[in-house]
């Protein structure tokens, strides 16, 4: 396998919100802390499976930065929801959770569509082109709403699930076989 760190961080991405929705559905409390981990996780795995893809240094850095940042303010959003800290809540998610976590998430989506341009090969090429152009497209609209003052939340919050197929398709890349990738 090319990327196991990649594949599990696929894995888990994708299971964040099943999983969360089942710990509630069984009367767990504060299954927004449960989210956050495992988004938390998520992130991390994908900060270090960077190195696994056959990108410019200066992009695997900026995908494990921007996923590392990512990790980071999902643990922190995590715990407000844990301890109930007004001040930490603002911060995690007006200042941190707006602006910056979208723009962590463009960084990461550019590192997306590095790899897919420099490393993927064959069917997750052609699959990888589909979800990462609708994910990107979705960015720039989102990027747009912002600007105009709007959120994608406010006009359609389901766009925001398009995130989730780059997932899939980083889960695909993930399995290949590293023979299966080389030139």
């Amino acid at each position: 396998m090319r990327s196991p760190r990649g594949f599990a961080a696929s894995v888990v991405l994708l299971l964040a919100l099943p999983v969360t929705f089942l710990y509630q559905v069984l009367g767990g409390a504060r299954p927004e802390a449960v989210i956050h981990a495992m988004l938390a996780l998520g992130a991390l795995l994908v900060a270090l499976a960077t190195v696994d893809f056959r990108t410019p240094r200066w992009i695997t850095l900026l995908g494990a930065i921007s996923a590392a940042a990512l990790a980071v303010i999902f643990v922190m959003q995590g715990l407000s929801e844990l301890i109930h800290n007004q001040r930490l809540s603002d911060i995690v998610f007006r200042v941190l959770g707006q602006r910056i976590e979208g723009w962590l998430v463009d960084l990461f989506l550019l590192w997306c569509v590095a790899v897919w341009l420099r490393d993927s090969r064959g069917r997750t090429k052609a699959f990888g082109a589909v979800v990462l152009g609708v994910a990107v497209g979705v960015e720039i609209y989102a990027n747009w709403l912002a600007f105009r003052g709007t959120s994608l939340n406010a006009v359609a919050p389901m766009l925001k699930l398009v995130v989730l197929p780059p997932f899939v398709w980083l889960l695909l890349e993930s399995k290949k076989a590293r023979n299966e990738v080389s030139i």
